[in-house]
Protein backbone atom coordinates (compact mmCIF):
# COMPACT_ATOMS: atom_id res chain seq x y z
CA UNK A 1 0.00 0.00 0.00
CA UNK A 2 2.60 2.58 1.03
CA UNK A 3 4.14 1.69 -2.65
CA UNK A 4 1.74 2.61 -4.31
CA UNK A 5 1.00 5.31 -2.27
CA UNK A 6 4.07 7.02 -2.90
CA UNK A 7 3.20 6.89 -6.73
CA UNK A 8 0.23 8.87 -6.49
CA UNK A 9 0.56 12.56 -7.73
CA UNK A 10 0.16 15.58 -5.42
CA UNK A 11 -2.32 16.73 -7.56
CA UNK A 12 -4.29 13.77 -7.37
CA UNK A 13 -5.09 14.05 -4.01
CA UNK A 14 -5.62 18.08 -4.18
CA UNK A 15 -8.38 16.96 -6.35
CA UNK A 16 -9.84 14.73 -4.65
CA UNK A 17 -10.08 17.09 -1.54
CA UNK A 18 -11.70 19.36 -4.11
CA UNK A 19 -14.11 16.98 -5.18
CA UNK A 20 -15.23 15.88 -1.52
CA UNK A 21 -15.40 19.66 -0.94
CA UNK A 22 -17.06 20.82 -3.50
CA UNK A 23 -19.93 17.79 -3.69
CA UNK A 24 -18.87 16.63 -7.25
CA UNK A 25 -16.59 16.78 -9.91
CA UNK A 26 -18.42 19.45 -12.33
CA UNK A 27 -18.40 21.96 -8.76
CA UNK A 28 -15.39 21.43 -8.71
CA UNK A 29 -13.74 22.45 -11.98
CA UNK A 30 -13.89 26.31 -10.30
CA UNK A 31 -11.44 25.86 -7.68
CA UNK A 32 -9.46 23.74 -9.27
CA UNK A 33 -9.65 25.43 -12.56
CA UNK A 34 -9.41 22.08 -14.85
CA UNK A 35 -11.45 20.52 -17.13
CA UNK A 36 -13.91 17.91 -15.65
CA UNK A 37 -12.48 15.02 -17.70
CA UNK A 38 -9.01 15.94 -16.05
CA UNK A 39 -10.90 15.99 -12.86
CA UNK A 40 -12.48 12.46 -13.36
CA UNK A 41 -9.06 11.40 -14.30
CA UNK A 42 -7.66 11.95 -11.57
CA UNK A 43 -10.50 10.47 -9.16
CA UNK A 44 -10.25 7.32 -11.41
CA UNK A 45 -6.29 7.21 -11.17
CA UNK A 46 -6.53 7.35 -7.14
CA UNK A 47 -9.11 4.90 -7.28
CA UNK A 48 -7.75 2.36 -9.38
CA UNK A 49 -4.06 2.75 -7.11
CA UNK A 50 -5.97 2.19 -4.18
CA UNK A 51 -8.00 -0.20 -5.04
CA UNK A 52 -11.21 1.51 -3.72
CA UNK A 53 -14.07 3.21 -4.68
CA UNK A 54 -14.04 6.44 -3.03
CA UNK A 55 -17.88 7.94 -4.29
CA UNK A 56 -20.78 7.53 -5.96
CA UNK A 57 -21.53 9.32 -8.68
CA UNK A 58 -24.69 9.43 -11.19
CA UNK A 59 -28.13 10.26 -11.64
CA UNK A 60 -28.37 9.31 -7.82
CA UNK A 61 -26.62 12.35 -7.44
CA UNK A 62 -22.85 12.34 -5.67
CA UNK A 63 -22.05 10.61 -2.42
CA UNK A 64 -19.06 9.50 -0.71
CA UNK A 65 -18.23 5.88 0.37
CA UNK A 66 -16.87 4.90 3.94
CA UNK A 67 -13.77 4.04 2.37
CA UNK A 68 -13.70 7.68 0.84
CA UNK A 69 -14.61 9.12 3.74
CA UNK A 70 -11.03 7.67 5.34
CA UNK A 71 -8.98 8.54 2.54
CA UNK A 72 -10.58 12.16 2.57
CA UNK A 73 -9.16 12.69 5.70
CA UNK A 74 -5.80 10.83 5.08
CA UNK A 75 -5.46 13.15 2.74
CA UNK A 76 -6.17 16.19 4.55
CA UNK A 77 -3.38 14.95 7.20
CA UNK A 78 -0.63 14.43 4.28
CA UNK A 79 -1.18 18.12 2.64
CA UNK A 80 -1.01 19.55 5.84
CA UNK A 81 2.34 17.34 6.48
CA UNK A 82 3.52 18.94 2.96
CA UNK A 83 2.70 21.96 3.85
CA UNK A 84 4.68 22.15 7.40
CA UNK A 85 7.61 20.59 5.28
CA UNK A 86 7.39 23.51 2.87
CA UNK A 87 7.02 25.67 5.50
CA UNK A 88 9.77 24.66 7.10
CA UNK A 89 12.13 24.78 3.98
CA UNK A 90 10.94 28.24 3.09
CA UNK A 91 12.12 29.89 6.50
CA UNK A 92 15.13 27.69 7.04
CA UNK A 93 16.97 29.99 3.95
CA UNK A 94 15.49 33.14 5.85
CA UNK A 95 18.62 33.58 8.19
CA UNK A 96 17.42 35.45 11.14
CA UNK A 97 21.10 37.28 10.96
CA UNK A 98 20.49 38.44 7.66
CA UNK A 99 18.21 41.85 7.46
CA UNK A 100 15.74 40.48 5.01
CA UNK A 101 12.98 38.35 4.49
CA UNK A 102 9.43 37.70 2.84
CA UNK A 103 6.41 38.33 3.26
CA UNK A 104 3.92 36.89 0.58
CA UNK A 105 0.47 38.73 1.24
CA UNK A 106 -2.46 38.15 -0.38
CA UNK A 107 -6.07 40.28 -0.41
CA UNK A 108 -9.48 40.54 -1.36
CA UNK A 109 -9.77 43.01 -4.48
CA UNK A 110 -11.95 46.82 -3.21
CA UNK A 111 -10.99 46.36 0.22
CA UNK A 112 -12.21 49.87 2.11
CA UNK A 113 -10.17 52.75 1.76
CA UNK A 114 -9.11 53.00 5.78
CA UNK A 115 -7.42 49.22 4.91
CA UNK A 116 -5.42 50.49 1.96
CA UNK A 117 -4.33 53.70 4.28
CA UNK A 118 -3.01 50.89 6.93
CA UNK A 119 -1.67 48.93 4.30
CA UNK A 120 0.62 51.79 2.65
CA UNK A 121 1.97 52.82 6.29
CA UNK A 122 2.75 49.73 6.90
CA UNK A 123 4.26 49.06 4.20
CA UNK A 124 6.46 52.27 4.12
CA UNK A 125 7.16 51.84 8.06
CA UNK A 126 8.71 47.88 6.99
CA UNK A 127 10.93 49.10 3.91
CA UNK A 128 12.17 51.92 6.58
CA UNK A 129 12.93 49.75 9.31
CA UNK A 130 13.96 46.32 6.66
CA UNK A 131 15.25 47.90 3.49
CA UNK A 132 16.23 43.94 2.22
CA UNK A 133 12.40 42.75 2.88
CA UNK A 134 10.56 41.49 0.13
CA UNK A 135 7.14 41.82 -0.49
CA UNK A 136 4.69 39.48 -2.69
CA UNK A 137 1.23 41.31 -3.27
CA UNK A 138 -1.74 39.50 -5.43
CA UNK A 139 -5.15 39.96 -5.44
CA UNK A 140 -7.25 36.99 -4.83
CA UNK A 141 -10.81 35.02 -4.67
CA UNK A 142 -11.47 34.03 -1.39
CA UNK A 143 -10.91 30.16 -2.31
CA UNK A 144 -7.47 30.60 -4.15
CA UNK A 145 -6.42 32.28 -0.75
CA UNK A 146 -7.53 29.73 1.36
CA UNK A 147 -5.67 27.04 -0.60
CA UNK A 148 -2.47 29.42 -1.30
CA UNK A 149 -2.18 29.63 2.58
CA UNK A 150 -3.10 25.65 3.03
CA UNK A 151 -0.02 24.69 0.69
CA UNK A 152 2.17 27.69 2.12
CA UNK A 153 2.15 29.87 -1.49
CA UNK A 154 1.00 32.60 0.86
CA UNK A 155 1.67 33.54 4.15
CA UNK A 156 -0.88 35.88 5.17
CA UNK A 157 -4.48 36.58 3.57
CA UNK A 158 -7.62 39.11 4.40
CA UNK A 159 -10.82 38.79 2.95
CA UNK A 160 -14.53 37.48 3.51
CA UNK A 161 -14.36 33.86 3.93
CA UNK A 162 -17.81 31.79 4.12
CA UNK A 163 -15.85 28.63 5.48
CA UNK A 164 -13.26 28.40 7.86
CA UNK A 165 -10.98 24.77 7.35
CA UNK A 166 -9.35 23.79 10.37
CA UNK A 167 -5.65 23.78 9.53
CA UNK A 168 -5.55 28.02 9.26
CA UNK A 169 -5.73 30.14 12.08
CA UNK A 170 -8.21 33.51 10.92
CA UNK A 171 -8.79 36.50 13.30
CA UNK A 172 -11.25 39.75 12.86
CA UNK A 173 -9.83 42.21 10.49
CA UNK A 174 -12.85 44.99 10.16
CA UNK A 175 -16.32 44.29 9.01
CA UNK A 176 -17.42 45.90 5.84
CA UNK A 177 -21.02 47.30 4.23
CA UNK A 178 -22.35 45.51 1.35
CA UNK A 179 -24.77 47.41 -1.21
CA UNK A 180 -26.62 46.65 -4.25
CA UNK A 181 -26.01 49.05 -7.42
CA UNK A 182 -27.44 49.71 -10.42
CA UNK A 183 -25.78 51.68 -13.47
CA UNK A 184 -26.57 55.04 -14.74
CA UNK A 185 -28.01 53.34 -17.64
CA UNK A 186 -30.27 50.53 -15.95
CA UNK A 187 -34.15 51.39 -15.91
CA UNK A 188 -33.68 51.70 -11.57
CA UNK A 189 -31.00 54.40 -11.74
CA UNK A 190 -33.76 57.20 -12.61
CA UNK A 191 -37.09 55.41 -11.25
CA UNK A 192 -37.00 53.85 -7.97
CA UNK A 193 -38.65 56.01 -6.33
CA UNK A 194 -41.67 52.88 -5.97
CA UNK A 195 -39.04 50.37 -5.90
CA UNK A 196 -39.77 47.52 -3.11
CA UNK A 197 -37.72 44.53 -1.68
CA UNK A 198 -39.61 42.48 -3.32
CA UNK A 199 -39.23 43.58 -6.84
CA UNK A 200 -35.87 44.16 -6.44
CA UNK A 201 -35.26 40.53 -5.37
CA UNK A 202 -37.66 39.18 -7.84
CA UNK A 203 -38.08 41.07 -11.42
CA UNK A 204 -34.30 42.28 -12.25
CA UNK A 205 -31.21 40.39 -13.15
CA UNK A 206 -28.13 40.18 -10.58
CA UNK A 207 -25.01 39.31 -10.97
CA UNK A 208 -23.96 36.64 -8.68
CA UNK A 209 -20.64 35.97 -6.36
CA UNK A 210 -18.57 33.00 -8.07
CA UNK A 211 -17.28 32.03 -5.11
CA UNK A 212 -19.12 30.72 -1.73
CA UNK A 213 -21.26 33.46 0.21
CA UNK A 214 -22.73 32.32 3.69
CA UNK A 215 -26.45 33.59 3.01
CA UNK A 216 -27.06 33.48 6.66
CA UNK A 217 -25.53 37.21 6.66
CA UNK A 218 -28.42 38.57 4.09
CA UNK A 219 -31.61 37.72 3.28
CA UNK A 220 -31.88 38.53 -0.28
CA UNK A 221 -32.54 35.68 -2.52
CA UNK A 222 -32.50 36.82 -6.36
CA UNK A 223 -34.82 34.50 -8.89
CA UNK A 224 -32.51 36.32 -11.92
CA UNK A 225 -29.05 35.09 -11.48
CA UNK A 226 -27.40 35.53 -15.25
CA UNK A 227 -23.92 36.66 -14.99
CA UNK A 228 -20.99 35.71 -12.12
CA UNK A 229 -18.24 36.99 -11.20
CA UNK A 230 -15.01 36.50 -9.13
CA UNK A 231 -13.80 40.02 -7.94
CA UNK A 232 -15.33 43.09 -7.05
CA UNK A 233 -13.78 45.03 -10.11
CA UNK A 234 -15.73 42.63 -12.53
CA UNK A 235 -19.30 43.02 -10.82
CA UNK A 236 -18.66 46.79 -10.64
CA UNK A 237 -18.26 46.62 -14.67
CA UNK A 238 -21.30 44.68 -15.17
CA UNK A 239 -23.21 46.36 -12.89
CA UNK A 240 -21.90 49.93 -14.70
CA UNK A 241 -23.07 47.97 -18.58
CA UNK A 242 -26.57 48.36 -17.23
CA UNK A 243 -28.50 45.29 -17.11
CA UNK A 244 -27.53 44.07 -13.73
CA UNK A 245 -28.07 45.31 -9.75
CA UNK A 246 -25.64 43.29 -7.83
CA UNK A 247 -23.85 44.01 -4.65
CA UNK A 248 -20.60 46.18 -4.27
CA UNK A 249 -18.42 47.20 -0.73
CA UNK A 250 -20.08 50.43 -0.04
CA UNK A 251 -16.83 52.08 -0.18
CA UNK A 252 -16.64 51.38 -4.33
CA UNK A 253 -20.53 51.80 -4.61
CA UNK A 254 -20.16 55.34 -2.99
CA UNK A 255 -17.04 56.00 -5.10
CA UNK A 256 -18.81 55.42 -8.35
CA UNK A 257 -21.91 56.89 -7.01
CA UNK A 258 -20.43 60.42 -6.37
CA UNK A 259 -18.80 60.39 -10.11
CA UNK A 260 -23.03 60.01 -10.94
CA UNK A 261 -21.99 56.29 -12.45
CA UNK A 262 -24.11 54.23 -10.47
CA UNK A 263 -26.94 54.40 -7.76
CA UNK A 264 -27.27 52.75 -4.72
CA UNK A 265 -30.46 51.00 -4.50
CA UNK A 266 -32.59 50.93 -1.13
CA UNK A 267 -29.62 51.18 1.54
CA UNK A 268 -31.55 50.44 4.44
CA UNK A 269 -33.26 47.44 3.71
CA UNK A 270 -31.42 45.44 1.69
CA UNK A 271 -27.55 46.26 2.56
CA UNK A 272 -25.76 44.02 4.84
CA UNK A 273 -22.55 43.77 6.69
CA UNK A 274 -19.86 41.20 6.29
CA UNK A 275 -16.57 40.35 8.21
CA UNK A 276 -13.08 40.24 6.77
CA UNK A 277 -10.95 38.04 8.41
CA UNK A 278 -6.93 37.24 8.74
CA UNK A 279 -6.19 34.18 7.23
CA UNK A 280 -2.82 32.34 8.08
CA UNK A 281 -1.26 29.26 9.47
CA UNK A 282 0.09 28.69 13.00
CA UNK A 283 3.44 29.82 14.12
CA UNK A 284 3.73 32.29 11.61
CA UNK A 285 7.56 33.80 10.48
CA UNK A 286 8.23 36.33 13.09
CA UNK A 287 8.44 39.20 10.39
CA UNK A 288 4.91 37.89 8.86
CA UNK A 289 3.72 38.00 12.72
CA UNK A 290 4.51 41.69 13.66
CA UNK A 291 3.53 43.00 9.77
CA UNK A 292 0.24 41.57 10.95
CA UNK A 293 0.50 43.03 14.50
CA UNK A 294 0.82 46.06 13.10
CA UNK A 295 -1.77 46.31 10.45
CA UNK A 296 -4.60 45.48 12.67
CA UNK A 297 -2.79 47.98 15.48
CA UNK A 298 -2.83 50.54 12.81
CA UNK A 299 -6.45 49.88 11.17
CA UNK A 300 -7.91 49.98 14.88
CA UNK A 301 -5.87 53.14 14.90
CA UNK A 302 -7.31 54.45 11.57
CA UNK A 303 -10.80 53.47 12.77
CA UNK A 304 -11.30 54.92 16.19
CA UNK A 305 -9.79 58.45 14.59
CA UNK A 306 -12.26 58.25 12.35
CA UNK A 307 -15.65 57.23 14.67
CA UNK A 308 -14.24 60.71 16.81
CA UNK A 309 -14.45 62.54 13.72
CA UNK A 310 -18.04 61.50 12.85
CA UNK A 311 -19.32 62.42 16.63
Amino acid sequence: MLDELMKIDVKTLRSFIAIVECQGVTAAQTRLNLTTSVISGHLAHLEDRLQMRLCHRGRGGFEMTEDGLAVYEACLSFQEAVANFQHQLHYIRQLDSVRGGHIRLCLADQLPTFFYDALRYCLADSYEKNPLIHFSIDVQSPENMLTNILSNDSDLGVGYFGKFPPLLTFKEAFTERQVVCCGRDHQLFSHDETLTFEQLEQTYAWVKRGYSVDHHIHHVHPKILSATTYHMEATAQLILAGHHVGYLPHDLAKRYESMGQMKILLPDIASYEVCHHWAYRENLNHLVAAFLSQMMTRIQNIKEIGNKISV
